[in-house]
């Protein structure tokens, strides 16, 4: 009768075992999927903002050449 008593713990043990090993796997595979989104967001930004910053520079320069031009009529 003992052993029975240990078997049936041990089989209803599982349950709740495989239920949370599942669940963890789930939800890990969930945050890496997020994370790999939040990483292409960066990334995407990132670019935005490497254009943006060489088009300041080009602002810049045209300014410039706009300046020496002004200059030399003048």
């Amino acid at each position: 009768m003992k052993w029975e008593t240990i078997v049936v713990s041990m089989i209803a043990a599982l349950g709740p075992l495989i239920g949370t090993i599942l669940t963890i796997r789930q939800q890990s595979h969930f945050i890496d999927y997020r994370m790999e989104l939040v990483e292409n967001r960066v990334k995407d930004l990132s670019d935005k903002v490497d254009k943006h910053n060489n088009f300041d520079r080009r602002l810049v320069a045209i300014e410039t050449r706009l300046n020496m031009k002004e200059e030399k009529n003048a």
